[in-house]
């Protein structure tokens, strides 16, 4: 909880300075320390603590240890929200070097979960915004709030949390993509060839999941990780996230680092051109960069490519491993820490836990240097 405490601190911080257009001295001072590898760590070991451990031990520490619970889960919201800060700039991706290799899979995995979840992430906070149009709306609301068990509270902080590193994922991969020329080749490859990209994000320009209709009939988009209210004439206006995956699609086109790689085939051609009806006038007045994704989609249709090829005529076929990933989750038996912890770390319940006075005490306005 002290590590949470300390990394929330700088996420503020280094948030706070970047709007501010200030000195990133956060950032400068985990490059210098060399403690970006330490923070790429953090963040796949609470994932896999996340996905592995908490599955064993939300039963039993569920209405007692609620709090703590909730703040480890949004650790990882937290380490995500500080990394977009982080890998705007070139240098820190650079300096990542090899762990880079991490992130892109922890990236691809976010993206495949914001696809294959698309519309149970679309009712985050449903009932919270149907209970403010309508008073029996808001009745049922408050009824359910009740009868919710502190598992069902934990299960639907566990989906707004998830929600949000999804979409923040977004992102990191518009960043990735975008200073891909200073990433090992080993790196480029799991973009590209692995894990491929480009077909994560075209199903994020389709349906995208930061955009639903309301039963009343009225459209919200989320704007700032909140859902807003759109106007229908506003409702063709790319917003920053709608704007994240185009970006993204752009370089993952355009740079020559992924054009020497990428081999296009008859599935990925069809894939590509699905999206070719949303880059009208309204778009590229919006985005102007397009149009040279535009013209490539044009010429693209009249092209002839090869069908897929099929893996299996390969004898060999190599892939790097993921250092840190391998590292965290190898030769651990995941009941046996979930035992441990119970025994060890979860030993209060939220009223005496004193790490949650101190987490408070950091949300002062003194906290943050302004």
């Amino acid at each position: 909880m002290e590590q949470h405490r300390r990394i929330e601190k700088l996420n503020l911080q280094a948030h706070q300075n970047a709007m501010s257009n200030s000195d990133e001295y956060v950032m400068e001072a985990v490059l210098t320390f060399d403690k970006l590898g330490v923070l790429i760590h953090d963040l796949i070991l609470i994932e896999a603590w996340k996905e592995s451990v908490y599955p064993l031990l939300v039963d039993d520490l569920a209405g007692r240890n609620n709090m703590r619970l909730y703040f480890i889960l949004y650790h990882e919201a937290t380490l995500v929200n500080l990394f977009e800060v982080f890998f705007y700039y070139k240098h820190v991706i650079e300096a990542a070097g090899e762990k880079m290799l991490d992130m892109v899979d922890y990236i691809s995995r976010k993206l495949t979960r914001l696809n294959s979840a698309n519309e149970r992430f679309r009712q985050v906070e449903l009932n919270k915004e149907m209970s403010a149009q309508d008073p029996d709306a808001a009745k049922e609301f408050a009824a359910n709030l009740e009868k919710r068990t502190p598992k069902e509270e934990l299960d639907q902080h566990w989906l707004e949390i998830e929600y949000r590193i999804c979409v923040t994922s977004v992102s990191l991969a518009r960043f990735v993509c975008e200073q891909a020329e200073v990433l090992p080749l080993g790196v480029v490859s799991r973009i590209s060839d692995t894990h491929d990209f480009l077909l994560l994000i075209i199903p994020l320009i389709e349906n995208p999941p930061w955009t639903r209709r309301l039963d009343s009939g009225k459209w919200q988009k989320l704007i700032d990780l909140k859902w807003s209210v759109v106007k229908p004439l506003d409702l063709l206006k790319v917003t920053k996230l709608e704007g994240q995956p185009w970006i993204a699609l752009y370089h993952l086109l355009a740079k020559e680092v992924f054009r020497e790689r990428y081999a296009l085939n008859s599935f990925r051609k069809g894939q590509l051109l699905r999206i070719r009806k949303y880059l009208n006038e309204l778009m590229l007045d919006q985005l102007p960069f397009l149009a040279d994704v535009q013209r490539y989609m044009d010429e693209l249709a009249v092209t002839n490519v090869p069908e897929a090829a099929s893996l299996s005529d390969n004898v060999f076929l190599f892939q790097q491993v993921a250092a840190v990933t391998d590292a965290v989750r190898r030769g651990k038996n995941m009941n046996d820490v979930a035992a441990f912890q119970k025994e060890h770390v979860f030993t209060m319940t939220d009223r005496t836990d004193k790490d949650l006075l101190a987490l408070a005490e950091m949300y002062s306005d003194d906290a943050i240097e302004h």
